[in-house]
């Protein structure tokens, strides 16, 4: 990139190298910086690094981007986790390679791109195909097979879509007590501790299953989350233990009644267990919460049900409507904008709305009686 003449404090000079060697997983440009005491010396060391990095990169010759991703790309979808390896390689199967795969990387342009956007059926698929698109140009840019990356221009989005389902949530703490009532008479451990710290606290799926004993303190009434449990890949298998979603979502929580009750004398290891007594995986917790709905629809057709995600939208809104302060909420649900409480967890329904304007009515109409005597 440059070879620059600096002066030390002494007088005397030096050259300064500075030479990119590619771009990391971000698409954030790498560099190296070293120093000379003969400019001669310097212009050695970045050809070393030029021709280094373009025989690693096959900089000659004309390259389809399938093959490209396969030969030059796909070892360092290898180095990530499980969980993004399997969002960039669905992404890459169903998207990036049926619509560009067969043009060559010098060919792709911004019209060739656009019709792949059209393609997908909202902008949240498309705006995350762009993306990993964008990040894959990004390598072959530094490898001088393009000058410019055309993923980084703007297209046009197709529809927003509709959100996942979120629409049924219970709304009240009076409305939710049928269904922990048969929660208690379901009588299985693991699911009346799924429904409760999600009903009762809030907490994130992955988050009531990270769960262990030593978080729990019963005679202070509190939750500490410090981990989260999630499927770690779909084809790849295993679960990982690891840190909350943010740094706010570390958090204390404290315990009501109705749940300090339901747990019980205290324990060790996980707080809810799956089959040999290990902790809960994900896929069983799911199919054990569908069990209990099945039972609940049959046995317990008053008590309301909602998925095990949107127990803590439930929970979300009873708060609110309990009284409860908005921004305690958001610090209980671990939140870092509370924005995100009041546009993603906050689901009035319209009996709720209309309740709200009743009480309105009754404020106004007691003060037309007093003004009228």
């Amino acid at each position: 990139m440059s070879i620059t003449k600096k002066i030390r404090p002494d007088g005397s000079a030096y050259y300064l190298l500075v030479e990119s060697t590619g771009y990391d997983l971000d698409g954030k440009r790498t560099r190296v910086q070293r120093r000379f005491d003969r400019k001669g010396d310097a212009k050695t060391e970045q050809a070393r690094i030029i021709a280094e990095r373009d025989a690693l990169r096959n900089r000659s010759g004309r390259i389809a981007l399938e093959s490209y991703i396969d030969r030059f790309y796909a070892p360092h979808i290898d180095r990530l986790a499980a969980s993004s390896r399997d969002t960039y390689e669905r992404e890459i199967r169903l998207r990036i390679k049926p619509h560009l795969g067969r043009f060559d990387v010098r060919d792709i342009d911004r019209i060739k791109i656009q019709r792949m956007v059209d393609a997908c059926g909202t902008e949240p698929v498309a705006r995350k195909a762009i993306g990993l698109l964008r990040t894959i140009l990004h390598h072959a840019v530094s490898d001088r097979l393009i000058a410019v990356n055309p993923a980084s221009a703007k297209f046009v989005m197709p529809p927003t879509g509709k959100r996942r389902g979120n629409d049924a949530v219970i709304s009240t703490f009076e409305a939710m007590e049928p269904l922990l009532r048969a929660v208690d008479e379901y009588a299985e451990r693991s699911v009346l501790l799924i429904a409760s710290t999600g009903l009762l606290l809030g907490l994130r799926p992955e988050e009531r299953y990270g769960l262990d004993w030593e978080d729990i303190d019963l005679a202070d009434r509190t939750i500490t989350v410090r981990r989260a449990f999630t499927a770690a890949s779909g084809k790849h298998g295993g679960n990982d233990l690891k840190a909350p979603k943010t740094a706010k979502s570390a958090r204390t929580v404290p315990i009501p009644a109705a749940l300090a009750e339901r747990l019980g004398e205290p324990g060790s290891g996980a707080l809810i267990l799956g089959a040999g007594g290990v902790r809960i995986s994900p896929s069983t917790a799911q199919k054990r919460w569908a069990r209990f709905c099945r039972w609940c629809a049959s046995t317990r057709p008053d008590a309301p049900i909602v998925t095990i995600e949107n127990m803590r939208h439930s929970f979300a809104t009873s708060y609110l409507h309990a009284g409860g302060n908005v921004e305690d909420l958001s610090r209980m649900l671990g939140h870092s904008d509370i924005n995100t409480t009041y546009r993603r967890y906050v689901r009035p329904n319209a009996e709720d709305l209309r309740a709200g304007m009743d009480a309105v009515d009754g404020i106004f109409c007691q003060s037309s009686g007093s003004l009228a005597e």
